[in-house]
C-alpha cells in the first residue's frame, strides 16, 4: 500500500493568506468609515475585527503569521545546521527573533514602553509635542534594526540571489508599515486624533503591510526550502507492527545470554 503523500505549493498557500489579510483590511476600513459616518463607538463586531485594538481576530491572525514563519525557519535553521552550514547561527537568530516578535504581537509589549518613554523625552529634552515619535516604542525599534541590518546584511548577499532579493523585500515591506507608517501615525494622532478616517487608513496601510511583509517572507522561505530540497511535501503513514514480530515464536533466554526459539507449529 502506497504512503499519501501532500505535496505544497507555496504560492497557492500565500496567495490565500494575503487575501485573509485583504479581507481584514477591508473589514476594519469599512466598519471604522460607518463609525466615523454614524458617530457611534459601539459599532457591533468593531472590537474584534478593528486592527486598532489587540486580542482580537487581526491580531490572532498576525501572530499566527509570525510563529508560522519563526517555524519555518527553525526548519532551515535545523536543515542548514545538519549540512553544516556557517550561517546556521544566522538561521537560528531569525527563528528565535520571530517567536519573540509573536509573542510580541499577542501580549503587546512594545505598547508599554510608549508612556515610559514619553515621559523620558520630556523630562531630557522638555518635548512636549512628540510629532513622529508620538508612539515613542519606535525609537529603540529604530535602533534594533540598524544592528540587525549590519549583522544579517552580509547574509543576505550570502544567500541565493532570489532568496537574498525576496527577504530584502519582505523586510522592506514589513518594516515601512511597522515603522515607517507608524511614524506618520504618530505625527497625525497627535495632532488631529484618532477619530478620523485619514488615521484609520494609516493604520490599516500599516497592518496590512505587517501581514503581507510576512507572508512573503513565508513564502520566500518555502521557496527556499522547496529549492534547496527539491520540493517541499507531507507524507502520512501508519506505523505498523513488524512483519518478522509475528513470524518468531515464543523466546527463551538462556543464563549466558543464548536466545532459543521455539516453533509454534510442533
Amino acid at each position: 500500500m502506497e504512503t499519501p503523500n501532500i505535496r505544497l505549493d507555496p504560492s497557492v498557500i500565500c496567495r490565500r493568506l494575503a487575501w485573509v489579510a485583504v479581507l481584514l483590511v477591508v473589514i476594519n476600513i469599512a466598519m471604522q468609515t460607518y463609525r466615523l459616518a454614524v458617530q457611534k463607538e459601539d459599532v457591533v463586531g468593531l472590537v474584534l475585527m478593528s486592527l486598532d485594538k489587540e486580542n482580537n481576530v487581526p491580531a490572532l491572525f498576525s501572530t499566527l503569521l509570525l510563529f508560522t514563519a519563526s517555524a519555518v525557519l527553525a526548519y532551515i535553521a535545523l536543515f542548514e545546521r545538519r549540512r553544516g552550514s556557517p550561517d546556521a547561527a544566522k538561521w537560528v537568530v531569525l527563528t528565535g527573533g520571530f517567536a519573540l516578535m509573536a509573542v510580541d504581537e499577542s501580549l503587546s509589549l512594545h505598547e508599554r514602553v510608549i508612556e515610559p518613554l514619553r515621559r523620558l523625552l520630556g523630562q531630557a529634552f522638555g518635548m512636549e509635542q512628540l510629532g513622529i515619535f508620538y508612539f515613542a516604542w519606535v525609537i529603540p525599534g529604530l535602533l534594533l534594526v540598524a544592528a540587525l541590518a549590519v549583522f544579517f546584511v552580509p547574509f543576505l548577499f550570502r544567500l541565493p540571489r532570489r532568496t537574498g532579493v525576496m527577504l530584502f523585500v519582505s523586510a522592506a515591506i514589513y518594516l515601512g508599515g511597522a515603522l515607517g507608517i507608524e511614524l506618520m501615525e504618530g505625527w497625525w494622532r497627535e495632532d488631529q486624533g484618532h477619530r478620523n478616517i485619514v488615521y484609520h487608513a494609516m493604520v490599516s496601510l500599516e497592518e496590512g503591510m505587517e501581514m503581507i511583509g510576512v507572508i512573503v517572507l513565508i513564502h520566500t522561505l518555502l521557496d527556499f526550502i522547496a529549492t534547496q530540497q527539491g520540493g517541499i511535501s507531507m507524507e502520512l503513514a501508519a506505523t505498523r507492527r513488524a512483519s518478522s514480530v509475528a513470524s518468531v515464536g515464543p523466546q527463551t533466554r538462556q543464563p549466558g545470554g543464548q536466545v532459543l526459539e521455539s516453533g509454534g507449529g510442533e
